[in-house]
This record gives structure tokens, sequence and C-alpha cells, in this order.
């Protein structure tokens, strides 16, 4: 279908297809899952951040009633390895323990009660090692190296243009240093999995995974079981943000049922998912800005430090996006950044919603606003000053040539009520009040990028009743996409959207996709779909026309019928007259990537971008240093709208996380050791702390994109953290370094970031 064509499900509300089994209670998310005699599994973690292993003793533990076995790295046949890039993890650690939570014994047995206490019966005698703090101590020439090839995981440096040259001509350089911490992604539902021997003789697990076949690779390659043998399916899960990109609990479900084959469960207690899990990398960043008097940015330079914890996950992939959009999505031809992601002995940075991004944009929107005051130019000015536009270039150099949509976004926001009225929307009468208004800008790049296989394949079956069934291959964990499936087959067929079933990710069923990560989910396997329902199309229109005797160009389809001239054959007719092979349609498809800039780095650069622009306007108490969010607004170019309904939610649910992290959030450590690891001690924003947030939609057509759509899931976590601290200075005239703001710092002018 093209743009412009009169639709009939896409652009409107569409209620959630999971949406009553998951109120009423009849979903069975992972946690929920078990069979007769399912076993329980629990694992002694380590206690220390940095330490070689002398010895584990086990007797008592296995002398606890109801326990069915231990296992060790010693009972592990494969080569015990695993990492989506870098294979340095391991699934139970054998001889060096590298960071507080990392798995040692997995215990089995009959009950919860058991299986507790022979965890905590299980000793384990260690010999210290020197701690590695921070990236910085990393990096120390005769440091303490967590893996045998050094502390530095990964370095990139680009250069654009001639930065020397910009900092000479500057009117103005703006020259800072910026800190975030870890953050925790606190999904619903903690990692939970579980497993058995299927039907079928093969290894079957239900987990909550963002990517089911990768999972099926790691398992594969750790515990040496050919990948025929495995079957991986991702029910609706609550919640992964990024956290569930890669494995979590699915090695040890494996080794559990290949040793024992019995039926077995794991459902992780909120401190031990905190303690053993990825999160947002921790960063420390310098920038230099250079700005002509009239605005424009002529030069950026800029060193990103990721703290990436003890293990690589994703860690050099997240530092090259944050490399990618370090200077924002702004016009700029003279920039100079480098990188260093650096292991250290604290918890496992890894992918999160936005995967390095948020970083940087609150580094590099903080610059802008200084600027801007510096300048005297309006915060808003500023921006459409240096917007990037379609066919401008990046601040790493390649070429935008699909859909941007920022300037329409930043106009959006300067025709609110809120913006127009701001002087009388500042002011207030309270006491020791202050208000403030703040802006930000961002973009997202969307699919995996330059030099990773990204593609999806899309399948639709035609049944026998008449029915059509989408095959989800890319899991939901609540952001929504199967429900964006069911609306395009639905529309392609013109049918009612009770008649289109659907499934969730099951490797026994369902083709590989890739990840549900990188604002890829929908925009990727949509397009797939939309290839599909109009290949199956096509075989049923061939087929009706062939039985009727009509010209396939003077068919119609509506309702479950396709009718001609003088006939008309029902869905489930035309099934009857199909082959076989021909009820099912598969599309595989590959994500658009640059054709420019190839060498810059793994992953890099994006060509498909969504772009945002948010507001935040904020009452801070200038005797407590509390902040409240009186308004927030948000203008969003994603494409095509599909369910705005599902649109409305992503936008709502990545600013709510970006209030979090603006305000609230960050892991606190002491030697590494997370201090603040229950949903009591890591405080993320409530109901009372996060205002009605309103929505604005840009609309721009993306030609790649089915019905013209693009990626949306993280492009509003970018923007709420610069947003909210540019508001926090234009109201207290305090500028903070460092995330999140609190109330201690507001009070004492806290300035430091690192």
């Amino acid at each position: 279908m093209e743009e412009g064509d009169a639709l009939r499900y896409i652009g409107r509300e569409f209620n959630r297809v999971d949406g009553i089994i998951k109120a009423d209670g009849t979903h069975k998310y992972p946690s929920d899952m078990y069979d007769k005699d399912t076993l329980i599994l629990g694992v002694k973690r380590a206690e220390v951040p940095h330490a070689k292993i002398i010895s584990i003793d086990m007797e008592k533990a296995k002398a606890v009633p109801g326990i069915t076995a231990i296992f060790t790295a010693k009972d592990i046949p494969g080569t015990n390895r695993y990492g989506i890039v870098h294979k340095d993890q391991e699934i139970l650690v054998e001889h060096k323990v590298r960071c507080i939570g990392d798995p040692i014994c997995l215990v089995v047995g009959e009950n919860k009660q058991s299986v507790e206490k022979a965890v905590k019966e299980i000793i384990i005698k260690y010999e210290l090692l020197e701690i590695i703090r921070d990236p910085f101590e990393g990096l120390k020439e005769n440091a303490e190296k967590i893996h045998k090839n050094g502390n530095l995981l990964h370095h990139i440096e680009l250069l654009k243009g001639d930065i020397k040259k910009a900092f000479k001509e500057a009117d103005l350089i703006v020259d800072n240093k910026y800190s975030v911490p870890f953050q925790d992604h606190m999904p619903l539902e903690t990692e939970a999995g579980f497993g058995k021997i299927d039907e079928d003789g093969k290894l079957a697990i239900w987990a909550g995974t963002q990517t089911i076949y990768r999972d099926i690779a790691e398992i594969s390659y750790a515990l040496n079981i050919p990948k025929e043998d495995i079957r991986v399916s991702a029910p609706f899960f609550g919640g992964g943000f990024g956290r569930k990109d890669g494995i979590t609990i699915q090695l040890l479900i494996a080794l559990a049922v290949i040793k024992l084959r019995r039926p077995v469960r794991i459902f992780l207690e909120r401190s031990e998912s905190i303690n053993s899990s990825y999160h947002r990398h921790a960063a420390y960043m310098e920038y230099k800005t250079a700005f002509r008097k009239d605005g424009t940015i002529l030069g950026c330079q800029a060193k990103l430090y990721f703290d990436k914890g003890a293990y690589a996950s994703l860690g050099a992939e997240v530092l090259n996006l944050a490399v990618e959009h370090f200077a924002g999505p702004y016009k700029i031809e003279n920039s100079h950044v480098e990188g260093f992601a650096v292991y250290t002995n604290n918890p496992i940075g890894g992918a999160f919603r936005g995967f390095g991004v948020p970083q940087v944009n609150f580094a590099f929107e903080s610059q802008m606003d200084i600027a801007a005051e510096k300048l005297n130019i309006s915060p808003l000015d500023i921006r459409k000053i240096n917007v990037i536009k379609q066919w401008d270039t990046s601040c790493i150099g390649h070429t935008f040539i699909y859909s941007t949509g920022l300037k329409e976004c930043l106009e959006a926001l300067e025709n609110t009520e809120l913006y127009i009225n701001k002087d009388k929307n500042l002011k207030t009468d309270k006491i020791h009040r202050r208000r403030g208004l703040g802006i930000a800008a961002s973009y997202q790049g969307g699919g995996l990028g330059v030099n990773i296989p990204d593609f999806a394949q899309g399948k639709i079956e035609l049944c026998e009743d008449g029915s059509l069934i989408a095959y989800g291959g890319i899991s939901d964990m609540g952001q929504g996409n199967t429900t964006a499936y069911v609306q395009i087959v639905a529309e392609h067929f013109n049918i009612n959207k009770n008649k289109v079933r659907y499934t969730t990710p099951d490797s026994k069923y369902t083709l590989d996709s890739g990840p549900a990560s990188a604002s890829r989910t929908t925009y990727i396997y949509g397009k797939a779909l939309d290839g599909a329902a109009k290949i199956l199309k096509d075989k049923m229109l061939s087929t009706a026309a062939l039985v009727l005797n009509e010209d396939k160009d003077n068919l119609i389809i509506c309702e479950e019928e396709i009718s001609g001239k003088t006939w008309s054959m029902s869905f489930s007719d035309i099934y009857r007259y199909m082959p076989k092979e021909d009820r099912i349609a598969i599309c595989y498809v590959d994500n658009p990537i640059a054709a420019d800039k190839h060498e810059i780095g793994h992953g890099l650069p994006h060509i498909i971008y969504s772009y945002a622009a948010h507001m935040a306007l904020v009452e801070v108490d200038m005797l407590t240093g509390k902040v409240e969010i009186l308004k927030y607004i948000t203008a969003t170019d994603c494409g095509k709208v599909i369910n705005p309904q599902s649109l409305k939610g992503q936008i709502q649910g990545g600013a709510a996380q970006g209030i979090g992290y603006a305000l609230y959030e960050g892991l606190k450590l002491k030697d590494s050791k997370v201090l603040n690891n229950k949903m009591s001690t890591y405080i993320i924003p409530s109901i009372m702390d996060v205002p009605e947030i309103e929505t604005f939609h840009v609309e721009t057509y993306e030609a790649t994109g089915a019905f013209g759509m693009k990626g949306v899931g993280e492009i509003s976590i970018d923007a709420p953290a610069p947003a909210i601290s540019n508001a926090i200075y234009n109201a207290a005239g305090y500028r903070c370094y460092s995330l999140p703001i609190t109330a201690e710092k507001i009070i004492l002018k806290d300035s430091s970031s690192f």
C-alpha cells in the first residue's frame, strides 16, 4: 500500500491483542511456568568483586534434604564460555571471579527453601585481588588485569574536518566534564525461565529473552549441543529494555536439564538480579565545543570513558553508538571524538534502551544550553540554527539520506501553549519556589548498523477456517509489536482483526529475525510481514482468479472473501484449492545500511533515525532542593504512526525512565559492591513523580518502512535528562554536571563531575 491510500487499521487506535490474557491472568509469563516434578534452581554467587577461587566446600550443602544436585564448572561439557561478541563470560566460574554476583555453583533441589539453604551452606575460599573501581584505574599502566588481554576492551577514535581550525576561529568555546552512573532497567519481571526435554526430544527453554536464535547459538557453543537439538521460546514477558538482550538464566537452565533430564525453573529475586545482570554503562565524558557568535556550531571534541564492568557484553557496540551520536542531531563540520570501553570490577554494563545515547546526549545538550546563555540566544533558537536536515552529514561524517523530522519537532514545541506563554508559566507565588523551562533534542539510530547481520523473515499462514496466523518472529516484552503485526496483516487482507491470530517467538515455529532491540522490532519485522502479506495475497488472488475464471486485477478482498464480477470465494474455500506449500508465505528483508563510512567501527554508522524534542517545566524548592516536574511535552518523528495508543505508551514509558535517570536512579557502589540492590533502596519514579506527558507526533514518511514507519522504542529516553537538567538551571541557576540531580546536589550547588 502506498502513502495516501485509505487505511482501515493502520494509524488508528487498536486494542492490544495481548491485553485481555494479561489482565485476566490466563497468560503464563516465564516466571509462572512449571510442570509436575519441576526442580528449582539456585545459584551460589561470588561475594567479592575480584579474586582467585582457592576452594569450594559443598559437603554441607549436599547434605541438605531435598537437594538433587550441585554443579560447578567441572561439570560443564562444552566451552563454558559465552558472550554476544566476546566470549569472556563463564556459565559457572572456575578459577577467577571478576565481579560480585559471578555464578560459581548451580544448586538444584525439590523446593525453594532447600535450595536457598544449600546455597548458604556452600563455603568458598578466595585469594583477593586488587579491585578496579573505575575506567581510570583500569587504564593505569600497572593495574591488575581483569582479563588476560588487559582492561581496555575497545578504543575508537574518529575525526572529521579540522577541529583545531574550528577552535581557532570560534567566538565561544564551552569546555566541561560530565558523568553518569550505572542505571538499572528495573523490569517488572526479573530474569526467569523454565526448561525441559520436549516431546521431540529437544532441550526446550521458555524464557524472558529478547533474541531466541542468538540464545540457541550461545547454548550450543557453551554446552556443546547441536543447534538443531535446542528449542527456545519467548512468550510475552514482563519487560526487558535491553536487560534480556543476551543470555541471563538460559544457560543455567540448559545445564540442569541436560544433566538431570527433568523440568527445571528459575526466577531471580530482585537483589540477585541487580547484582548479577546487565546495566546501562556508567560514563565519564570530557566535552569541548566551538561556537560562532550567531550560535552556529563550528566543532566539537570529546573523550568518552565507558565503564564496562567485569564483562564485555555489548560494551564495544554501546560505545560505538555513543560515538556516533556524541554531538547530537546537528550539522557539525569539524569533530574529534575518542572513546574507551574499560573493564572494571563493577557490575556488568550492557544493552539498555538508548544504547549509549542517553549518556552523551546529557552532555551535549547541556553544552548547547550553556552556549545559548553565553551567546544570548534562546535554547530553542540555537537548536533550530544547527538542526540536521536531509542530505547533511553527521558529526562523524556520513550522510542523512532518509527522513529527518527534527526541525518539525522543535517547531511543534515552539507552538505549544507552554512555550508561547512561557513568561506566564514560569511565574509562581509560592515562597522559596522557582520555576524553569528546559529543552533538549535527540536522535536515535535504528537497526544493528553496518557489518552486523540485520534481517527479518516474516511468516504468514492461511488456515483451514479462513483465519490467518501472523508468526511473531521478534520478542514482545510489553512494547506492543505483536499488536502492530496483527494490524499489518489485517490491513493487507481487509479482514476482521479477530480473524488474525498470532504467535510469540518459538524456534519450533518461527524463523530467525534477530533481536528485539535497536529500535528495529516493529520496523524490520513489520517490513518482512508486509512483504509476506503481499506474497500470500497474490497467491490467494491467483487461486481465486483460476477458480472463478476472472482477471486477477478485477478481484476484491474484503471480510474473508475474494469477490469477482459474478462469484466470490471465502478464504476457507481458497484454502482447499491452494497447494499446501502456497498456504504459507515467507519474506526475507534486510535493514538498510549506510552506503558511506563503512570503515569507522563495528555497527557504525546507522542510516534510519528517529528524532525528538522534549520540553520540561519544573519547580524547584530552593530550601529543600526538591524538584517537581509540572509539565512534560514530547514531539517525536518516528515516521507513519501504526498505532497511536501503543506509540503513546512507548513515548511516555521512555520519558518516565528518562525522568528516573535525571533525578533518582543510579547504582551506589562501594568497592564495586552495589549498596542499593533492592526496590526499597534503588529509587525509580512513582506515579507521584511523573507528570502527565503530552505527546505530539510529527509524521514524516519513511520510504524504507512498511506504510512509511520507522522505530520508536528508544528515542524517548534520550532527551529527558538534559531537558530536566536545563530546566533546573533555568529555575535555580544551578548547573549539574552529573546524574542523578538530587536535592542534596542542588542545595550544596555541587558542580563536580569527576
